[in-house]
């Protein structure tokens, strides 16, 4: 019985329930920054140098410890072997009978491998730096300096997979490492605007297949020092490219798309929803103006006609009845389009308030919407209270 009435329940919430127009508009804006510079000052240039010299002096201390224990253990065996050999010699002196059979193996000094040091060469990623931009700045003097100071490579581990049987058995090798950047922003006024570590994130290189693990190792043993040096060079220019999106994000002013879900209203029963369709192409006008200035100020009346137009609909939301040609239903999608235009108005206490509504709706399809917008609406408020508050 449970059952029946709640398909009942159901049946009659689509006899009563407005079907919803999801439509999608694609339009321009520009980004602006998190940290923003007055215009006269909106330039930039680079400065790239390197951190390695305590992890080269590491490497050589660790190199020199390494070399003179293997002599010391070498020494200690070749004594050993000596008063061995001295032995078999006195008996052989004495019997006259060769010991030959019996002659230990000499010991061998152990090979350590000098260190391979960090390059402290720029010049392979300098023009990396130089290619660089920050949209709405030029390259120049009195602006900002921004320093790329390059970190040693570590973390390196040496991996391989095995793949294959018998003639076609493979060992394909890689190496992952890790190779960060410390970038520095400095103001006009030489006060530290950001400090991060970009490109600390796992790298991986390729090493090639071989047929054993001895192939391997034999063409390592040749050819680490271009190993060490193509993933140094690859690391580097990786983490300054990386600075990129930081500068971008952090002081840019990009241009940049947005595919936002504006809703409207399929006709239902007698209802008219000509005013739902007007404030909707009003809102899609409206949206098309937000990316003409980085304040919207071409686009503020549209919006605000477009938001006021929306408002006026809202004026008859019941959200108790769903027969209603505004119910709770049509009441929440407006909420989410008046949200949409309060961002590009920088009115973010009727963004929050709209926000608050919706996910205090009982209307699923509203809330998922919101929540997938959320995010870019906190940061659209953060960079609008940097700039212009």
């Amino acid at each position: 019985m449970k059952k029946i009435l709640l398909l009942c329940a159901l049946c009659a919430s689509q006899v009563f329930a407005q079907n919803i127009d999801d439509n999608f508009i694609n339009y321009n804006y520009i980004q602006i920054p998190l940290i923003p510079v007055d215009e006269d000052q909106r330039m930039f240039r680079f400065e790239t140098k390197t951190n390695v010299d305590q992890a080269n002096q590491d490497s050589a201390m660790v190199y020199q410890a390494k070399l003179a224990n293997s002599i010391s253990l070498y020494e200690q065996q070749l004594s050993k072997w000596y008063a061995k050999m001295s032995l078999l010699q006195q008996l052989e002196n004495t019997s006259a009978v060769s010991q030959a059979a019996n002659y230990p193996i000499k010991p061998s000094l152990e090979l350590v491998r000098q260190p391979i040091l960090n390059s402290l060469s720029l010049d392979a990623v300098a023009q990396t730096a130089e290619g660089l931009i920050i949209p709405g700045f030029q390259k120049g003097d009195g602006g900002l300096l921004v320093s790329f100071t390059l970190n040693p490579l570590r973390d390196i581990r040496i991996n391989y997979k095995k793949t294959g049987v018998g003639l076609a058995t493979r060992y394909t090798y890689s190496c992952t490492y890790y190779l960060s950047t410390n970038m520095s922003i400095t103001g006009p006024d030489e006060s530290v605007l950001l400090e991060q570590i970009v490109g600390n994130s796992k790298r991986t290189k390729s090493l090639g297949k071989y047929k054993s693990t001895y192939a391997f190792l034999d063409w390592y043993m040749k050819n680490s020092p271009l190993v060490y040096g193509q993933m140094e060079t690859e690391g580097r220019r990786a983490a300054i490219k990386s600075g990129s999106n930081v500068l971008e994000s952090q002081f840019g002013f990009v241009n940049k798309n947005r595919k936002a879900e504006v809703y409207s209203v399929k006709k239902y029963k007698d209802y008219d929803y000509t005013d739902v369709t007007m404030a909707y192409n009003k809102t899609s006008e409206a949206l098309l103006l937000v990316g003409k200035s980085p304040d919207r100020s071409e686009a503020y009346e549209t919006l605000k006609e477009a938001r006021d137009m929306w408002n006026v609909i809202l004026e008859e939301s019941n959200l108790q009845n769903k027969k209603e040609r505004v119910n709770s239903k049509i009441s929440a999608m407006i909420w989410c389009n008046v949200a949409e235009i309060s961002v590009w108005m920088g009115d973010f206490s009727q963004v929050d308030l709209r926000v608050q509504n919706i996910k205090n709706s009982s209307i699923f399809k509203a809330k998922n919407h919101i929540n997938g917008e959320t995010g870019f609406y906190n940061d659209q408020k953060t960079r609008w209270k940097a700039n212009f508050e």
